[in-house]
């Protein structure tokens, strides 16, 4: 048979030149047919081993899942007590204090705190000279607080954190004793500071204060740091708020009217015009600081 009819079964056209029983093909001829199929490669190319591996996933046999291991807490170490020292900073300065944990279950602790803070008017600024020398313009009264706190403490996302960060959130509060003292010599009732007038340091004027009675709180979000759970070191980032029903009177109640004022020092207050003395702050009742919170001591 002749080769031209062995390959037009395959319907590929061929062209004859030449001998009576032979068919020659010119190189356009296989280059033409080389184009139709080469496409058509390229693709079982490609799909041969994405087939393969796909086999090969199917076949694939998942490992088994560990088992979750359970966070640790105080009690897995028959901890049930703890004391610690804290150091606060606030706008109103730093307040120390300390603080008794005790355990109540794996994720809460319940505290008793102690603190010793000053409380101050947001709108105070202070000045100081080249000599040291302090001074806070319109300050009337100081604010020394004593806040006895009862709190609680929740783990937060235990199955999630590491035992070595132990998320927690805070909140407490209680009543707050505080101790109110002048800031300057007022004896003659002026309501301000005469021009000239020094007020005094920090370690006077005691005897002319009073105890009140107000109440404290605190929110806020901490960690507990470090694998031992013996350790008791933790940061806490929160809000703090004293509250004072009768009010302080932080500031200067009153200003003088330099239209009117008299500066003369020995001049009685009641014998000022009577426009020379006008009204200025007023009570405040509400103090409150953004705060973080330092605590280092030991659990038992």
């Amino acid at each position: 048979m002749k080769i031209q009819q062995i390959l037009s079964f395959a319907s590929i056209p061929f062209r004859q030149v030449g001998f009576q029983n032979f068919a020659i093909y010119t190189i356009s001829d296989i280059m033409m047919h080389t184009r139709f199929f080469l496409p058509i490669v390229i693709l079982m190319l490609i799909m041969i081993p994405v087939a393969v591996l796909q086999a090969q996933e199917q076949e694939r046999v998942e490992p088994e899942l560990a088992d979750a291991v359970a966070p640790l807490s105080y009690l897995d170490f028959d901890i049930r007590n703890g004391a610690g020292f804290r150091i606060q900073l606030n706008n109103f300065g730093f307040a120390i204090g300390g603080e008794y944990h005790r355990v109540l279950s794996r994720n809460t602790k319940g505290l008793i705190e102690l603190q010793i803070t000053n409380v101050r008017d947001e709108n105070e600024q202070t000045f100081q000279n080249f000599w040291g020398y302090t001074v806070i313009p319109n300050k009337y009264n100081r604010i020394m607080a004593f806040p006895v706190n009862l709190g609680v403490q929740r783990r937060l996302f235990a199955n999630q954190l590491s035992d070595n960060f132990r998320l927690f959130m805070h909140l407490s509060g209680g009543p707050s004793p505080a101790y109110v003292y002048p800031y300057f010599d007022d004896s003659r009732g002026y309501g301000f500071r005469l021009q000239g007038q020094q007020n005094y340091d920090q370690f006077q004027g005691w005897g002319e204060g009073e105890f009140i009675l107000g109440a404290s709180g605190q929110i806020s979000i901490g960690a507990n740091t470090g694998g031992d759970f013996g350790n008791l070191q933790s940061v806490r980032i929160g809000y703090h708020f004293q509250y004072f029903p009768d009010g302080v009177q932080v500031m200067e109640p009153n200003r003088p009217n330099f239209e009117y004022f008299d500066p003369n020092p020995w001049l009685d207050p009641a014998d000022q015009h009577p426009d020379a003395i006008l009204p200025a702050a007023s009570k405040q009742f509400f103090f409150g600081t953004p705060h973080i919170t330092f605590v280092f001591g030991s659990m038992w």
